[in-house]
């Protein structure tokens, strides 16, 4: 299952916003784009089945391969698998806990494969203030670290659980340098940096998380790893 975008018409202070439609339950819908000064106001769908709102259960294995930033692998790898995420998404949370681990141990491993995340921002500022966060935490070398906090510390939705001091207080417990931290969370320095990234997914119609991109196949929601196995192979393939 994914996390989809159904935004509802949003004020843009400085200009008007470009218009998208959406495909959501078989009908188109006008949304505006999200806008780098815009406060944000957001309407969301989604279809949680049996997932609790309570307290995450996602327990993400202890990470083996190399990491480079927000990429999993050798930059030399024969194919590149790029994935879009929201932290607040509980199915991206799933996909960490449950893909990520299949694609480590199968191709990051031998140097077949590298993974590049590309943060999403669109269910609430808990998103946006969580995505500033992670890259504060890549200034000392632990975004991966990081990730894995937070899709470990979801709450549900927009329910207090990404809130700054919360945020602060992962980076302490994780023995970052919590003055350089929370001086860069206060600051919002990444923020621009993560609207804009949201903006160019949602330029590349991806509107919704987890989404994956392996050469020219894009998978929405993959509900199992054979989903993205397939296309990790066929690249392969191309790239002896």
């Amino acid at each position: 299952m994914t996390r989809r975008v159904n935004r509802a018409k949003r004020q843009q202070p400085q200009k008007r916003p470009r218009r998208w439609r959406l495909q959501r339950m078989g009908a188109w819908i006008p949304v505006g784009v999200i806008g780098v000064g815009a406060v944000a106001v957001v309407l969301l769908f989604i279809v949680l089945g049996n997932r609790s709102r309570g307290d995450s259960d996602v327990e993400i294995p202890e990470r083996t391969v190399s990491t480079q930033g927000r990429t999993l692998g050798p930059e030399n790898a024969r194919v590149t698998v790029e994935e879009y995420s929201d932290f607040q998404c509980p199915f991206c949370a799933r996909a960490a806990e449950n893909l990520l681990p299949e694609i480590e141990s199968q191709y990051i491993a031998d140097g077949r494969a590298r993974l590049v995340f590309h943060p999403m921002a669109f269910i609430g500022e808990e998103s946006l203030w969580a995505a500033e966060a992670a890259e504060c935490a890549n200034e000392q070398g632990r975004f991966w670290d990081y990730h894995d906090t937070l899709f470990e510390n979801q709450r549900g939705e927009n329910q207090g659980a990404f809130v700054i001091d919360n945020l602060k207080r992962f980076a302490q417990e994780m023995a970052l340098d919590t003055q350089v931290f929370n001086q860069c969370l206060d600051s919002h320095k990444y923020e621009n940096l993560i609207k804009a990234e949201t903006q160019d997914a949602l330029d590349r119609d991806i509107a919704s998380t987890p989404t994956f991109v392996i050469g020219e196949k894009t998978i929405r929601g993959p509900g199992s790893f054979d989903q993205l196995q397939e296309p990790i192979e066929a690249e392969l393939r191309k790239n002896p």
